[in-house]
């Protein structure tokens, strides 16, 4: 008699310990989740750009290296920096700065020189590099698809409804499988975080 008691008492405690989560708890968590995976897609594809560059300063030979060399190291040493210390949204905005980089690179190179000989076939690296950016960005979509799956789930049918701005904007980043416009996507979806 008294065990039974005391797994009464127990399941009671179980039971009142966790409180059910609101429908707007669920959601904010989602978006927790979802600001978590976009930082971790952000520094990896930092860290993939930095190596990329690094291994194009890296095949320079050091006797070669000018003005662009320089440029590109610069880059890495920055970015070393933004990797270790910086925010999501810096990780991302230095990835984007790549394109002004070599843009940069460009008008520094000496035609006919060693280094911009090398540094124009180490560019070739890039088709590598935007093959491992679409594998990271899948890897997002992935992990995406299974949060918003696993919040819907444990959501009302009237919530839900409810909140069907939000869910056609899940469903349409979902749906997407065009890399190009998938970080449009997901700040549609990121823009509906204040209501939560």
């Amino acid at each position: 008699m008294r065990c039974l008691w005391i797994i009464a008492v127990a399941a009671l405690s179980f039971a009142n310990a966790a409180p059910p989560q609101s429908q707007y708890d669920i959601i904010r968590q989602f978006f927790g989740y979802l600001e978590t995976i976009q930082d971790v897609e952000y520094h990896n594809i930092l860290a993939m750009t930095l190596q990329f560059v690094g291994s194009m300063v890296e095949n320079v030979p050091a006797e070669e290296r000018g003005p662009a060399t320089a440029s590109l190291q610069a880059y890495v040493d920055r970015g070393r920096v933004v990797l270790q210390r910086g925010t999501g949204k810096q990780k991302n905005e230095y990835c984007d700065k790549m394109q002004e980089l070599l843009e940069t690179v460009k008008g520094q190179m000496t035609p006919g020189s060693n280094e911009s000989q090398v540094i124009g076939m180490s560019l070739l690296g890039l088709l590598g590099v935007a093959a491992e950016i679409g594998e990271e960005d899948a890897k997002f979509q992935y992990k995406f698809t299974e949060g918003a799956t696993q919040m819907k789930a444990k959501l009302s049918p009237s919530t839900i409804s409810r909140e069907s701005e939000l869910f056609q904007a899940i469903d349409e980043y979902i749906n997407s499988k065009d890399i190009q416009v998938h970080e449009a996507l997901i700040e549609k979806v990121l823009s509906f975080r204040n209501r939560y």
